[in-house]
């Protein structure tokens, strides 16, 4: 019953600002040039906060358990093995969607977790898991997309 007054809310806040409605799709693609991950793709059970990058956000000066403190607090000595980064891929007939594999000196050595094309950059975009010991500012891989390896580099930068 809540939705439509928050729905009200947004949209006279907005005004000022030339709102407009927009789809999920719509969503999904800008997300991808703005680098935010999206729930059960970039985080889930699956993955930790570290390999994701979400530890930035957990306030370990608070004295106070939760559940997986002692895995995170961990994590901050060593360091997981794998780390989540953001690609653009030189993609010509479809884009990445999840479990690609990343191909690092022509082994598989990575996998994305979510992809797509970016509307607003004009660009294909791929979020991947790949070894920490092998991520650089320069990083270049190769993403196998069905059956075709596609070049890609990573971003450093969301692209505004």
């Amino acid at each position: 019953m809540a939705q439509l007054s928050l729905w009200d809310t947004l949209w006279s806040a907005g005004q000022p600002h030339a709102i407009a409605p927009f789809g999920m799709r719509a969503m999904m693609s800008m997300r991808l040039d703005r680098f935010f991950g999206s729930w059960m793709s970039e985080f889930s059970p699956d993955y930790t906060a570290a390999e994701t990058g979400l530890d930035r956000f957990i306030s370990f000066k608070k004295n106070t358990d939760f559940i997986g403190r002692a895995s995170a607090e961990a994590e901050r000595t060593t360091p997981p093995t794998r780390q989540l980064v953001v690609f653009e891929v030189a993609a010509t007939d479809a884009d990445v969607v999840a479990y690609e594999p990343v191909f690092i000196d022509d082994k598989v050595q990575g996998f994305c977790t979510s992809g797509g094309y970016s509307h607003h950059a004009e660009k294909s975009i791929a979020f991947a898991l790949v070894p920490r010991s092998s991520v650089t500012d320069t990083l270049a891989v190769e993403i196998e997309i069905l059956g075709q390896r596609c070049k890609a580099r990573r971003l450093m930068e969301p692209l505004l």
